[in-house]
């Protein structure tokens, strides 16, 4: 055998160290190790310091690394997490999946049942079960799963929330308010005198059937409506071409402002406005929709709905730890996140008369 195939070897040997061969290391039981190092002392167990560092010490000595699914067969409380619907949610950037799955972590990461979370970032078929084979304590839907995987968490009996969409009878969700953040913005924009107000629907592409896409959109009509203003053509349409847009609602139906529906539909927007001309906010006011990382990086500072991720994932971890610990008893909620404004330089007051195809 030469050294490289020793090598390996040697990797595959550390790699199935066994807890029997760390407690012989250590010179104690199997389950004092497994207590120790799952960090399970208590309720009547409790060794010295001294034999907790002996046992940390073997452990690392021969490079023993737990088999979370094996675990989770042999245990009633596997304290494993499974996030579904990760190749889609988090696929794209500054979205709010991502700050709200890093604050989720966050918040279980610190729980004392020390949770393992697995996501899940394969694409599965709309008819598929996302569960894994090996047993789980809870779960965490990132936007949506399929009817299957919701089906099979409610006959189950497996704790679970759901963040940013629906839930079942038995789980909990955590929404952002986007009606309430789209009156936010409209109201904003009519304080600042702008009186011809269009609405930048998402990109192609998106997921269809989501409630921010209606909610958004139907909250604009609304607003507008509740003060007597007109609605500008193309709020029911995908934004195809953010320049084609921008010529039909900004130049010839005379739009001073826009919302638009997300953070890359309003980068999209702002580009065209420089190719065309177009002054942002001196000439036209932009807000968008998303979350508070992807605008910190971005320059000149966009005026946005702040969807709250961060705190949306803390509340779904606290919503799934109450689950987990409320002893198989359901208790389903759902939480609706208050968004906020967030001024930045895109949106300003109302300088001057609405620009016409021919004025530039």
């Amino acid at each position: 055998m030469g050294c490289e195939e020793e090598k390996l070897e040697g990797q595959r040997r550390r790699s199935s160290v066994t807890l029997k061969e760390v407690a012989a290391r250590a010179g104690v039981s199997k389950s004092t190790v497994s207590r120790v190092l799952n960090n399970r002392l208590g309720d009547g167990f409790s060794v010295s310091l001294e034999l907790q560092r002996r046992v940390i010490r073997a452990a690392r000595e021969l490079n023993y690394r737990p088999n979370l699914i094996a675990r989770s067969l042999t245990s009633t409380d596997s304290r494993l997490i499974s996030v579904f619907g990760g190749a889609e949610a988090l696929g794209k950037f500054g979205n709010i999946y991502q700050t709200a799955v890093n604050s989720l972590a966050a918040s279980l990461g610190a729980a004392p049942e020390n949770f393992d979370i697995i996501v899940n970032m394969s694409v599965q078929r709309p008819e598929a079960s996302e569960l894994p084979f090996w047993s789980i304590s809870g779960a965490v839907v990132l936007g949506r799963c399929s009817s299957v995987t919701m089906a099979q968490m409610e006959m189950a009996g497996i704790p679970y929330v759901v963040i940013n969409g629906p839930c079942g009878g038995t789980g909990c969700s955590v929404v952002p308010d986007d009606i309430d953040g789209m009156q936010q913005a409209v109201r904003y924009l009519i304080e600042l005198g702008h009186r011809r107000i269009a609405y930048a629907g998402p990109l192609p592409g998106y997921p269809a059937g989501h409630s921010s896409l209606e909610d958004r959109r139907r909250a604009y009509l609304s607003e507008l409506a509740s003060r007597g203003l007109s609605a500008i053509d193309g709020h029911e349409e995908t934004l195809e071409s953010a320049a084609e847009f921008l010529e039909s609602s900004v130049l010839e139906q005379g739009a001073t402002a826009i919302v638009a529906y997300g953070h890359m539909e309003g980068l999209n927007l702002m580009q065209a406005a420089q190719g065309l001309g177009i002054s942002v906010p001196e000439q036209l006011s932009l807000i968008c929709f998303g979350d508070e990382y992807a605008f910190n990086v971005m320059s000149p500072g966009l005026t946005f709905v702040d969807l709250r991720s961060e705190q949306m994932g803390r509340l779904a971890a606290k919503l799934l730890l109450r689950q987990m610990r409320s002893a198989g008893e359901p208790r389903p909620e759902v939480v609706r996140l208050s968004e906020r404004l967030v001024i930045r330089e895109s949106a300003g007051p109302l300088r001057q008369a609405p620009l016409e195809s021919g004025g530039l």
